[in-house]
């Protein structure tokens, strides 16, 4: 795509810094912040000068304030950081903190309807994807995109199990004629393809994503630059601008 991406400006009042958001994943958040216990919801209502009844009811809308939209994803992020097991990309747990460079855009062969958005970067140890659903990001995509060839329909049968999402009817009859010829693709795999062939601008972004799948390389084992590297698929909870 073409159009240039645009970020949301809100500013964090936990972290004391203005962050730009990529990506909230309202339906995360909403699945976890009731389990949020109440000394941290009065932690960020306090922070952020707001109402501990506004902060804590039901988030009504998909347009309630900003100020409040942020004040609830901290709250969970607050929670998953002091209550939740989180590691790095290289060393992931359930859940995966980390800062690196990526390429994002829309997942999938049918680019311009897809429903998955996909993050993709690498360190020296880790291949790593985040996929997420597209009407959580914020603002428009930038001029990448990925799919994983042969792989692509398995990856999104995949993640939107996770995301909770319809799988597109596209995937469906290639997914039956896969399997049918004895074709079975893990993530895994699919990242390695969809990660390692992203093209365009790179950006450093920061982000918490619950972890998916972790292991060892496989299709590229072979490839002196991807040797005893590991791949990663999480969804993301944010993704943000780095410093």
């Amino acid at each position: 795509m073409t159009e240039a991406l645009r970020f949301e400006v809100l500013e964090s009042a936990a972290s004391k810094a203005m962050k730009y958001y990529i990506y909230i994943s309202d339906a995360k958040v909403d699945m976890l912040f009731p389990q949020v216990p109440h000394d941290i919801k009065k932690k960020v209502a306090l922070e952020f000068k707001m109402d501990l009844k506004l902060l804590s009811a039901s988030r009504k809308t998909e347009t309630e304030t900003e100020d409040n939209r942020i004040a609830r994803l901290e709250t969970v992020v607050d929670f998953i950081r002091q209550y939740g097991n989180v590691g790095s990309v290289d060393a992931p747990d359930e859940y995966v903190a980390d800062c690196l460079a990526m390429r994002w855009g829309n997942y999938g062969t049918s680019f311009e309807d897809s429903p998955v958005v996909y993050f993709g970067g690498m360190t020296d140890k880790t291949i790593v994807g985040l996929g997420g659903s597209m009407k959580h990001l914020l603002g428009s995509t930038v001029e990448s995109h990925a799919h994983s060839h042969s792989a692509t329909p398995f990856l999104m049968e995949y993640l939107v199990k996770d995301l909770q999402i319809r799988l597109p009817d596209e995937y469906e009859a290639g997914l039956r004629w896969a399997r049918e010829h004895g074709q079975e693709f893990t993530p895994i795999v699919a990242v390695e393809l969809a990660t390692t062939q992203m093209h365009g601008p790179e950006q450093k972004v920061e982000f918490l994503a619950k972890r998916l799948a972790f292991g060892p390389v496989e299709r590229f084992a072979e490839h002196a630059s991807l040797q005893n590297r590991n791949a990663l698929l999480a969804t993301p909870i944010y993704v943000a601008m780095g410093d």
